[in-house]
This record gives C-alpha cells, structure tokens and sequence, in this order.
C-alpha cells in the first residue's frame, strides 16, 4: 500500500516541477493596460495580448476588465492577475469566458488532434453575470450554436498537456467554473468559489497525473467532480483517469448538495467501440464538509419500460481515502426511499460503491452515523440503487452489479468509538427481482475486508 501511495506522491510531484519549469520558461511579457479597450470591454484587448505575447500581466484596476466572448489560449502562456483584479464576464452573455486553443470534441470517437501545451493562470477573481445555476445550453456553451454539446463552463481546458491553475476566484458561475478532460500533467491549487451553482472543479476522462490541492467554497453541486464516465451534455472527454492526488477541499456549510462525485463507467462510441472510464491510483484525503462520496455509473434518467442509456459499471484501483470527517445526518439525496428508510433500496452511506475495484483503502475515517432516524446508515455500501418516480421515471439503474476485490480499513471511528467488528457498518446490497422485470436485479458484493 505505501509503496503505491510513495509512486503517486513522486509521479505528481514531479508534474508539479516540469509545469513550474515549463511556465517559468516563458519570458517575452506585457501588461493588459498597453492595450485600449473598446469602451470598457477589453475582449480584442485580452486576445491580442494573448496573441503576441507568452506572459499577459492582468493589473488591478478600480472596474472589472469586461469581456464580452470567449478568449482563447494558445500554447505557451501565462495569465497572472493581481488578486484582485476582476475579470467579468459580460452580462447575458451565454458563452464561456475562456478556452485553450486545440479544444477537440471526443464525444462519438476518441481524439486524435494536436493538444495545446504548457498553459497556467495565475491569481485574479473570474466573475460570471449568473443569480443562479442556468442549466445545459443556457451559460457556459462552447459557442452561440452549442456545437460542442457536452461543454457547460465557465473556462474549458481539455485537450492539453502542462496545465497549471492556481490563487484564483471564481464567482458566479452558472455552469460548472473549471471544465477538464483528455488531459496530462494538471495542477490545480489555492482555488477559492465564491456562490458558484453548479460543479466547481468538473474533471472528465482521459486524464493522467493531476494533483488538486486547496480548494474551498460554495457550490451548488459538487466541489470536485471526477466523471470519467458522465452524461453527453456534461461532458466531451470519455476515458480512464490515471494518478491522482486530490487533497484539502473544504466546502463550505451553506453548500446546498455536500457530495463528492467520482462516476467511473464503460462508454460507448458512435462506432460501437467501448472505453473504461476507470479511476486508478488515486488519494482523496483531508476533506472537510463532504457527506457522501459516489463512487458508482449512472446513467440519465429514463422512463420504465424504455431501455436506460447502454452503459455498464466501470473498474477502478488503487483508490485511498485517508483523513476524512464525515456527520451522516441525512441522506444526501432527498428521494423517498432513503428519507423514510425502504429496508431494500433506502441504506445511505458515507462512501457508496457500484464499480468493479481492485484495492480500495479507508484510513482515520471519522464517521457519525444517526440510525435512530436512519437505521439504514452505513459507513460503506456497494450494489445497486433504485427510485421510482410516479410517473413511471427510473433515477438510477437497479440492474447494475459491482464486485470490490479487496476493502481495507484502517483506524476507522463511527459515532466516537473504534468498532472491534467493522461489519455491521457494511452492507452489501442485492435486489433480487425487485420490481418483477428484467432490469431490477442487481448485487454488489466484497470478496475481502481487511481491517486493522
């Protein structure tokens, strides 16, 4: 296990050295203010900079620098805002505020174009116009057409490898702030959210060697997101995430949906051939504000009846979760099954599996459990989920089977005390015919608990 643990350590500290070198390497430079905005927006402004220069200085000033459409980076850059330099995006505008350059669609096959290379954006505060999260197709689009139909963000980077964002502000945002995928060597750090509505770090497939670190504030969905594996209007990257180091998140308490989604799965391309969005070698640890990790596919919601979207249960490996509170007061989804305790489909937990994993480890876990009103609480379970809607809608997918090869536990407290026995905080869930169809049987099932 810590020989594992040491390999990721060095592979993203070693990222974080080749991205400092690689951007510290630019020199031909220039301050935002040597350019004349037209009025007070500094769209023409910006690009141009961005254009003729590897370092673009952004200079604090008492307006915000008001762009009006979507900047695009090309390689080799570096964006440094003073911390309180303020980059709006212009009211109404329902486009993204930036980009890199080589951006490719990997919806319906996988990408074979060019990547950018060596990106970082450092400090400033990034505002969109948004009261509140505006749903797909309505903020955050690619562009006026929506011609990258999976992209709902306020800054896209995918297709791209050395990627560095860090000391910045988000505010506002009625998409997700930071969309990422089909990317290598990303660090991330000292990120801050400020009344942002949807994901703040949203993080697709084919992505090796990231490293998110210090990352705080409200969001109205998850504060980090890995959907290796998500639905087609979230997301244009689909494959496997290799070596990840994701540590000191602190979502605040006034977050509405305290969650952390990790949503491996097998993707299916336009052409038939099949991905696994897997997760492998992975550390989530010191995270504060968190209720419930999901670690398992789901596919859209479909009606009964109708065949859901063809997705199967995704793999993972290596996958450690160390230094974590968690106070299970309520199921972090309010459907009726989990709200009133369903004895079949209402278990809670503060870490959910519905994927195929090899070796997952649990180490000074500290979990509240409140079974005097939910008695289906548990510190982990794995299987399928189900909610019916009345009007004959399926939330989850009640047919999907996972298998955990090897759970470790390690210093685990549930409700203050050290349990002699970790078994009664585990359960494997089996629906057997559940709804007297085809597409409600389901097992999850762990062949080996080592806990120490």
């Amino acid at each position: 296990m810590e020989k594992i643990k040491n390999s990721i350590e060095l592979t993203l500290n070693n990222t974080i050295k080749e991205n400092e070198r690689l951007y510290s390497s630019l020199t031909d430079s220039i301050s935002l203010d040597a350019y004349e905005p037209k009025g007070e927006i500094w769209t023409s402004a910006l690009q141009s900079a961005l254009n003729e220069h590897q370092i673009v200085y952004i200079p604090k000033r008492e307006k915000p620098y008001i762009i009006d459409n979507s900047i695009v980076v090309p390689s080799n850059r570096r964006i440094i805002a003073d911390n309180e330099a303020r980059i709006k995006l212009l009211d109404g505008v329902s486009v993204l505020m930036l980009r890199n350059q080589d951006t490719a669609d990997g919806t319906h096959m996988p990408i074979t174009a060019k990547r950018s290379e060596n990106i970082s954006i450092e400090g400033g505060i990034w505002e969109d116009w948004c009261p509140h999260r505006m749903g797909y197709g309505k903020s955050g689009k690619y562009d006026t057409c929506r011609s990258f139909f999976g992209v709902s963000t306020y800054m896209l980077l995918e297709n791209i490898n050395h990627l560095t964002l860090k000391n910045m502000t988000f505010k506002g945002c009625g998409g997700f702030a930071i969309q990422i995928g089909e990317a290598k060597d990303v660090v991330i750090e000292n990120i801050t959210f400020d009344s942002c509505y949807a994901d703040g770090v949203h993080v697709n497939g084919n992505v090796e060697n990231i490293y998110i670190s210090n990352v705080k504030g409200y969001v109205g969905d998850d504060l980090v997101a890995f959907n290796m594996f998500d639905w087609q209007d979230s997301s244009i990257n689909f494959g496997p995430c290799k070596n990840v180091i994701c540590q000191d998140l602190d979502l605040y308490p006034n977050s509405h949906y305290k969650a952390l989604r990790i949503e491996p799965g097998v993707y299916t391309f336009k052409d038939g051939k099949k991905v696994d969005c897997s997760l492998e070698n992975a550390i989530f640890r010191r995270i504060r504000g968190i209720k419930t990790y999901k670690l398992y596919c789901q596919t859209p919601p479909y009606k009964i009846g109708q065949s859901p979207e063809p997705v199967s249960v995704g793999s993972g490996n290596n996958i450690f979760f160390e230094d974590i509170n968690i106070d299970l007061d309520a199921p972090i989804d309010l459907l009726k099954e989990y709200i009133e305790s369903d004895p079949i489909k209402g278990s809670i937990a503060g870490f959910e599996l519905g994927l195929n994993v090899k070796n997952i480890y649990f180490k000074n876990i500290d979990i509240t459990l409140h079974r005097d009103k939910y008695p289906y609480s548990y510190l982990l379970c794995i299987g399928p989920k189900s909610s019916r809607f009345d009007d004959g809608t399926e939330v989850f997918d009640p047919y999907f089977s996972s298998v955990a090869q090897n759970v470790y536990f390690e210093n685990i407290t549930v409700n203050g005390k050290c349990p002699k026995d970790i078994s009664p905080y585990v359960r494997e869930i089996v629906f057997d015919n559940l709804y007297d169809d085809i597409s409600s049987t389901g097992y999850g099932k762990i062949e080996n608990i080592i806990y120490s």
